[in-house]
């Protein structure tokens, strides 16, 4: 991002969490939370106001163990035969605002490790990209993103009131619909 560009501040940085509280969730949750997880809580508790691509913010400690919890109590609701919604050993590490989360696998074997995406009507899924890998591939695709200005098909730019965000490419682009214009500036009329 050009210098212009750049966030005046993080909207509503978050504290790092402590030790006892990072424990606490992980005892709630009922599993270790992978190393980068730890790490990132004892960094900053949540992200505060700031939102990775395409539009989820970080839980903090409490968030993670309500969220987690919640997702257990709807899950056991379903009948059965039905697919499971939520798997006991997925940690919820991230929400969009609209019902859907972003995950990070504890369940032994292909899964381990990997963010997946958690939709609220239908449950979760992994992606097959390199981003999803795990939460230090996702911080690190992040990271990469804001350097370069693109993150898949979104692009980081600072709103209106100074805060960073993410929008597709297209978002703020006016398009010109007047046909004999383009037709006369293309050579068809």
């Amino acid at each position: 991002m050009a210098p212009r560009q750049r966030p005046r501040r993080p909207r509503g940085a978050s504290a790092p969490g402590r030790p006892g509280e990072i424990r606490a969730a992980q005892d709630a949750v009922g599993c270790a939370f992978p190393a980068e997880l730890v790490a990132s809580l004892a960094r900053h508790d949540g992200s505060g106001g700031f939102l990775l691509p395409p539009l989820h913010e970080l839980h903090g400690t409490r968030l993670i163990v309500d969220e987690y919890h919640a997702y257990r109590r709807a899950d056991q609701r379903r009948g059965p035969g039905e697919r499971p919604w939520w798997e006991p050993r997925w940690v919820p590490v991230a929400q969009d605002g609209c019902g859907n989360s972003l995950f990070v696998s504890q369940e032994p074997g292909p899964s381990f490790g990997r963010v997946g995406d958690h939709a609220k009507d239908e449950g979760g899924s992994f992606s097959d990209e390199g981003a999803w890998a795990s939460l230090g591939a996702y911080l690190a695709s992040t990271a990469r993103g804001l350097h370069d200005g693109v993150w898949g098909d979104y692009e980081p730019y600072v709103d209106g009131e100074g805060f960073l965000d993410w929008r597709e490419p297209s978002e703020g682009v006016v398009a010109d619909w007047d046909m004999g214009r383009l037709n006369r500036r293309f050579g068809f009329g």
